[in-house]
């Protein structure tokens, strides 16, 4: 039996702001501390189904936001002049810091490395979209009523979200990046536009070397 679209209304202030802290900070602080070293991705996989659920029970939630790539002509420059420039910093930094990581999942992981070139956008990167950006943009703007503070909360949660790594530079790297996807979905409000993007970042820190730090096994970082 097909369910009608609802509108939905968000709880009060107070309840947002509670849920808000519950979802994007304990739980990964009980991901980190309790079941540290389970790969991710089911639980990637599942907030973006829930995300999407949301999100189609929303009627006001246009539909064109999931497929469409919108903004590409305004803001695709903007995307890959940027990427262009930081894929340059990071390359030189990788190689200048961590030359024993250059290159080592496509040298050494091929397997691995082509499984994620193909897959990683799919089961990663669009489930998180769903999630941190276009879940999070339209749950919680009572919290930030503003644009910026808006990109600032969807960074800020983005990047602790990777905490579960168990490493600092897994933090900043998607701090930097969650501030970019936020930017971008801010002005577009193109889920796959973003998911492009977003795509584009993940596939180049795991050919580089830098996939080291957002590895499922990054834990043996710190020991």
């Amino acid at each position: 039996m097909h369910s009608p679209d609802i509108t939905v209304a968000p709880p009060s202030r107070s309840l947002l702001l509670a849920e808000f802290i519950g979802v994007f900070f304990a739980l990964p602080f009980l991901f980190f501390f309790i079941i540290q070293g389970t790969p991710p991705f089911p639980f990637i996989v599942a907030s973006g189904l829930f995300a999407c659920f949301y999100l189609l029970r929303d009627k006001e939630f246009p539909r064109s936001a999931f497929a469409d790539l919108f903004g590409l002509k305004d803001h695709g420059k903007r995307i890959f002049i940027t990427f262009f420039h930081l894929a340059l910093i990071a390359l030189i930094t990788i190689a200048l810091l961590k030359p024993e990581y250059l290159f080592d999942y496509p040298r050494h992981k091929t397997g691995t490395w082509l499984f994620i070139m193909v897959f990683y956008p799919l089961l990663a990167v669009y489930p998180q979209e769903l999630f941190y950006r276009a879940f999070l943009f339209r749950r919680y703007r009572p919290l930030f009523p503003s644009d910026q503070a808006m990109v600032f909360a969807s960074a800020l949660t983005f990047g602790f979200a990777h905490i579960i790594y168990g490493n600092i530079p897994a933090v900043l790297l998607t701090l930097v990046g969650g501030y970019l996807f936020a930017v971008t979905y801010q002005r577009s409000q193109s889920i796959l536009l973003v998911s492009l993007e977003h795509a584009l970042y993940g596939c180049l820190l795991y050919t580089i070397g830098m996939g080291q730090f957002i590895d499922t096994n990054s834990f043996s970082l710190l020991q």
